[in-house]
């Protein structure tokens, strides 16, 4: 019975990955990837440390904090369920609440030629030592695979598919009734390879490359 429970809970366990693994963003709870950042040349690891049949939770930890985002899957592929604001480290602290979540981030089915989109609204508060700003914010992403590559990284070299992405910021910051538009645009080039995940991504003069994975 006891040898019967444990293979039940395996087999339970594995499907579970099986509805939300994918072959360019694996689900495999306890695995974490390692990656460093450029130019300032620091580190961080993101791990899956919960998973079920309809969603996971994902984990990224840097030198000084760490945070969890919680995602789903389905039939039409990964999904990032809230915005995630890394912290400022300008004496800024901001508090954004996510109000509402569309497309995928991580589309099933993903082949060169590929466009998907996918967005966020989102409200808040960014905190000042002597002001406190009230933030409203949607962003949008158009994401294109625009090829396959060979790219070479600390972990190796791997023939991953190239990403085009551009981030559309619309929003508003308030305070004491005037209010400062919050408009720009943000390109990401990215590089996914099959049963490794993101090895690679270049934005904004800040590059991010993959240094080892621990399954």
């Amino acid at each position: 019975m006891r040898k019967l429970l444990v293979v039940s809970m395996l087999l339970l366990g594995s499907l579970a990955w099986a509805r939300c693994d994918h072959p360019f963003f694996p689900v495999r709870e306890g695995w974490v990837w390692s990656y460093r950042s450029s130019p300032d040349n620091s580190t961080h690891t993101a791990s899956i440390i919960k998973v079920s049949d309809k969603g996971f939770v994902q984990r990224l930890a840097f030198k000084d904090f760490s945070f969890d985002i919680r995602w789903a899957c389905d039939a039409k592929g990964l999904t990032q369920l809230e915005y995630f604001q890394p912290p400022s480290n300008q004496g800024i602290q901001i508090n954004l609440k996510t109000r509402k979540v569309s497309g995928v981030v991580i589309p099933q089915g993903m082949r060169v030629g590929t466009t998907w989109s996918y967005g966020y609204e989102v409200a808040g508060e960014a905190k000042q030592p002597n002001m406190t700003l009230q933030v409203e914010q949607t962003m949008s992403v158009v994401s294109k695979v625009v090829g396959q590559e060979s790219v070479s990284v600390p972990a190796g070299r791997f023939s991953a598919y190239k990403v085009e992405s551009t981030m559309t910021i619309r929003g508003s910051m308030k305070s004491a009734g005037q209010s400062m538009p919050m408009n720009f645009d943000v390109k990401t080039t990215s590089w996914y390879a099959q049963g490794v995940g993101l090895v690679k991504t270049q934005s904004e003069g800040v590059t991010v490359e993959f240094l080892s994975l621990k399954r």
